[in-house]
């Protein structure tokens, strides 16, 4: 433990319940839709949201931020992304819980400028919110109601 963890458990999982209520808003039959031009279809847009956990989640165990985490193969409905997204919930706060105080204080390079390693989880919890606006936009166009909870954060 270290002393950002017990501050950052009630932010993760606010964060993570703002994911999850996306996901519980949505049938399987919705993940291939795409608002069309070259938007993402619904399924890549959550792929691709695990896909930035993931690399975050390799950040806090390595200290390393690399976007070239491909999903797994075969998250073809909305209960195998949630089940994946339960997994990497469980992953990325074990990493978070290993960091000392000291970690948090290394500062690691990001986009050419540098940053202390206890700030990116703040810069992952954004990613979160883009994909709830993200998702506020596919829901109303699919004719879905936006959960309360992501109406609060993104409107």
């Amino acid at each position: 433990m270290n002393r950002l963890t017990p501050q950052k458990a009630t932010l993760f999982d606010l964060t993570h319940s703002l994911r999850d209520s996306v996901l519980s808003a949505l049938r399987d039959a919705d993940l291939g839709f795409s608002p069309g031009g070259d938007t993402l279809s619904v399924h890549r847009l959550l792929l691709e949201q695990g896909e930035i956990q993931s690399a975050y989640t390799r950040l806090f165990q390595t200290s390393e931020l690399k976007f070239d985490v491909a999903a797994p193969a075969g998250l073809a409905t909305v209960a195998g992304l949630q089940d994946w997204f339960t997994r990497l919930d469980a992953e990325m706060w074990s990493a978070l819980e290993a960091l000392s105080d000291n970690d948090l204080d290394r500062h690691i390079q990001r986009s050419g400028h540098a940053m202390p390693l206890g700030v990116t989880f703040y810069t992952y919890r954004e990613s979160v919110f883009i994909l709830a606006a993200k998702a506020s936009v596919y829901l109303r166009a699919l004719g879905r109601e936006v959960p309360k909870l992501v109406l609060g954060f993104v409107g």
